[in-house]
Parts: structure tokens; C-alpha cells; sequence
């Protein structure tokens, strides 16, 4: 699962169009054209014809489709092989500067993508870096991890939640410390090697964090050294090992390609009632079925077994859809729509029916207690979906920071070199009518994760969700 799988995974998760543009800019070169010139040009007007048609905009954004094929034609025309040409179409597809829009490897590939080294004339982006921000790194959703979370605070990235058990756990990793070095990349030098003070925020946001997320990811059993520095600026170097989680199962879904899906729960005791801690990596199919056994236990059955409800969808960077719909069919007594998918000559309404009857054909009743939802900067695509929705219609109310502002429904389909284009098709509006892409959904409450709280071990955003619930259940109770 190396080489093109890798470049597949990461892909779909990110805005890479935009990233790779930024980070590495491909040099045009005298070099006269080659056998391939042919099926290098018939490929990138395929890439260029497929967007003008599809995109839903007709205007293009304001872009001058025709100004940039032009521009770029030239150079897909003299890419010495299909890792340069890919850096040609990246570059086309980022002049749109939405999420959604890549090039992904075809099966098969395991060329290197960036003839970036590791010297000082990078400024510290290192060729481990580059590949992370072109695809070809590691992916959270997919491979193994060392055993924490990363969050920037600050621009700092601290490790955010540390998984029991792991090898990271065991050598005493701790959340709220600071992530100085993967391997030989110094992290303080991400904002100048991908160039995020000339992106969009939200954009910055996304970059940022997958491009440390494809540092740190990897093969499992495989060694990842990182260094670590206190809040006294003292630090550390570990030699961690990269491992799946144990519950983790491999699974996949059309043309996307395979990835780990976990799914967690938790039922906290309180004063006011119980309440379900839900929280799960990516929005696939058997998410459905898992809210529903853990809402009404596993015979799904008659009323929920439990009072209050928290999702957490931080860092889950989308999936599928129509899961969202489904899970939200549990928490809504009316039927309602979850959103709007628009493109040039149709409307699709994300239509939501109250569930009520079981996966198993028993008669359950809707959860109608409160629902807290937890969202940031690691929060794209489907998470949004559901987080808007649930908020327009006063179901839930946002918890945690603003989203990631990419929400785009894409698909994947084959060139003619064999590589993939992903591109979105459609533009997705929440109830309100007001458009996700490039808007962050931003929670009523935020709060914040602070390296103070980290350190004493607190999870302030979820702290703060829980209370609410709690004060929720009271009221009604009283």
C-alpha cells in the first residue's frame, strides 16, 4: 500500500490543488518535446475540457479558463513524465481556488512527484515535507500513526490527544506539548516552505495540518522520530512506532480508495443522565448503523438508552454523503433538508426522514434530548454538511472552533495517461442558503483548545459541550 495508494489517499483528503501550487512551482524548460507529448497535451485538455464543462459555475469564478490553458499547455506538453505533468495540472486546477480538485496517481505509480532535496536552499523544507504536501506522504483516515493528535494553538503544533495504549502513551508522550521536528523537518519552518501567508485562512488551516498529518503518518511497524518541547522549552527526541489502532477496520467505497474506519463510543454517568460520546474518523456507510446501536443499544429497539448526545467530528475530514443524512434521520422529528447540492442546470436537496424503524425492523423512537456537536479546522466536507445542517434547523448547537470551509461533492474518474482527476462537480449551500466552500461553519460556542489546558489534561471544547448538556438535561428535568 505504498507509492500510488499512498499519493490516492492523501489526495482525496485535502486540498492539494492548492497546496502543491504553493509549496513547489514547476519551472518551464527548453526541453523539446518527447514521445510523450502527445498523450501529455491529450491529458491535460482532457483535465482542462472536464472542468469547463462540470464546474458549476459557468463564469469559472471569474477565471479565464481559456487564459490559463494557454498558459499551461506549453509546459503539460514538455513534463518529462507523469510526476512532472502532474504538478502542471495541480497548478491549473489551484487558479480555482476551491477544495476538491486534484490529480491522483494512477495504480501503478511509484515515481518520486518533486525533485526537492534536503538542503539549506530549501529553507528547511525538506523532501519528506513536499512529498506530504503533493499527496505522497501519509494519511490520518489511512496508514499508521505515531499515537497522538496534532492541533495547532497559536500557529504551534501541540499534540492534542495521545491514544492509550499507544507507543507514544508508552513512552510517555503527553497531550499539550509542543511538536518541534518530525524526523529532520523542523515544523516552525512550515509557514515560509508552503507559503500559507499567501493562502486563504481556511486554506492555511488545511495545509498546515495535513502536511504534518503526512509526516507523521506512515507504513505500520515503521519508526517516526519526533522531537518534543515543554513548556519550559526543554527537548525531547523520541523514536516512536507507527501502528493502526487495534479496532480499526480497512474499508472503501467506489473509487476511493481503502481507508481505516473507527468508530468510538463512551456513556458518561452524570447527575442529569447519561449521556453517548461519539466520535469517529470518516463518514462511511457503517457509521449509520453504529449511531443507532449505540443510541438504542444493540436489539435497536424502542426509546434511546441514553439522554444526551455529543458528536465529535473534529479533525474527520468527510466521506460519504449520505451518511449524514442517515444519522441525522435519528435526531430529527420532522422531515427536513440537510442541504442543497447545486450544479449548472440542477438542484438535489440532502432530504432528512425521521427514523423510525430500526436497521433490524424494530419500531424505535427519534432521540429528542440534547445534541452537542464538536468541530475545527480539521473539520471538512460531509462533517460540515452534517454540523450546518443540524445547526440551521436549531438541532444541535457547535461546540470547538470554525470549520474547514471545504464542502465540495467531487468525483473520480481516469485520464488518459492513467491518472486520476478528482474534481467537484457541484456547489453545496447549507438551509440557510448561505455556501460552505470558502465559509467556515462556526460554532455558537467556541472554545478553544489552550496548551495550559492540554497540559493539566483537560479537553476544553468537549468539557464545554458536556456541561451544556448536562445544564440542558437539568433544565428539562426541573
Amino acid at each position: 500500500m505504498q507509492g500510488a495508494e499512498r499519493w490516492r489517499r492523501a489526495a482525496w483528503l485535502a486540498v492539494l490543488g492548492l497546496a502543491v501550487a504553493t509549496a513547489v512551482e514547476a519551472q518551464p524548460t527548453d526541453r523539446p518535446a518527447g514521445p510523450a507529448a502527445s498523450l501529455n497535451v491529450e491529458t491535460f485538455d482532457f483535465a482542462w475540457r472536464r472542468i469547463a464543462d462540470t464546474f458549476w459555475d459557468e463564469s469559472m469564478g471569474g477565471v479565464d479558463w481559456q487564459k490559463v490553458a494557454d498558459e499551461l499547455r506549453p509546459r503539460a506538453r514538455d513534463a518529462a513524465d507523469n510526476a512532472e505533468l502532474r504538478l502542471v495540472l495541480q497548478d491549473m486546477l489551484s487558479r480555482l481556488g476551491q477544495s476538491h480538485f486534484g490529480v491522483l496517481p494512477g495504480r501503478g505509480a511509484v515515481e518520486s512527484p518533486l525533485p526537492v532535496d534536503d538542503s539549506e536552499e530549501t529553507g528547511g523544507c525538506t523532501r519528506a515535507l513536499i512529498r506530504a504536501v503533493a499527496g505522497a506522504g501519509g494519511s490520518a483516515a489511512s496508514d499508521a500513526g505515531p499515537g497522538f493528535d496534532v492541533r495547532f494553538i497559536d500557529s504551534t503544533p501541540v499534540v492534542s490527544r495521545v491514544e492509550p495504549g499507544s507507543s507514544a502513551d508508552r513512552q510517555g508522550i503527553r497531550m499539550g506539548l509542543e511538536v518541534v521536528r518530525v524526523e529532520n523537518q523542523n515544523l516552525a519552518a512550515l509557514e515560509g516552505c508552503l507559503g500559507l501567508e499567501s493562502l486563504d485562512p481556511w486554506v492555511a488551516k488545511m495545509v498546515r495540518l495535513r502536511a504534518v498529518e503526512g509526516l507523521l503518518y506512515g507504513d505500520a511497524g515503521d519508526p517516526v522520530g519526533v522531537e518534543f518541547a515543554d513548556r519550559a522549552g526543554d527537548q525531547s527526541m523520541f523514536e516512536l512506532e507507527r501502528t493502526h489502532h487495534p479496532d480499526a477496520v480497512e474499508l472503501g467505497f467506489g473509487n476511493l480508495p481503502k481507508m481505516r474506519y473507527l468508530f468510538a463510543t463512551d456513556v458518561l454517568e452524570t447527575a442529569a443522565g447519561r449521556v453517548l460520546v461519539v466520535r469517529f474518523n470518516v463518514w462511511l456507510l457503517p457509521v449509520i448503523r453504529a449511531v443507532e446501536a449505540a443510541l438504542y443499544g444493540e436489539s435497536a429497539e424502542g426509546a434511546p438508552a441514553v439522554d444526551g448526545v455529543l458528536i465529535d467530528l473534529r479533525g474527520n475530514p468527510g466521506g460519504v454523503a449520505g451518511t449524514a443524512v442517515g444519522v441525522a434521520g435519528y435526531l430529527l422529528e420532522e422531515r427536513v433538508v440537510l442541504g442543497r447540492m447545486k450544479n449548472r442546470n440542477t438542484e438535489l436537496n440532502l432530504v432528512v426522514y425521521p427514523r423510525q424503524i430500526s436497521s433490524a425492523g424494530k419500531k424505535i423512537e427519534g432521540f429528542a434530548g440534547p445534541v452537542a456537536v464538536l468541530i475545527d479546522g480539521g473539520s471538512a466536507s460531509t462533517s460540515e454538511i452534517f454540523a450546518a445542517g443540524l445547526q440551521d434547523h436549531g438541532r444541535a448547537r457547535l461546540f470547538g472552533a470554525p470549520s474547514a470551509a471545504a464542502a465540495l461533492p467531487s468525483v473520480i474518474e481516469g485520464m488518459p495517461n492513467g491518472d486520476l482527476l478528482m474534481h467537484a462537480i457541484a456547489d453545496f449551500e447549507r438551509p440557510s442558503g448561505e455556501r460552505v466552500e470558502g465559509r467556515p461553519v462556526v460554532p455558537e460556542s467556541p472554545v478553544s483548545l489552550t496548551r495550559e489546558g492540554l497540559l493539566a489534561g483537560r479537553d476544553e471544547p468537549r468539557d464545554a459541550a458536556l456541561a451544556w448538556i448536562v445544564s440542558e438535561l437539568k433544565r428539562d428535568g426541573g
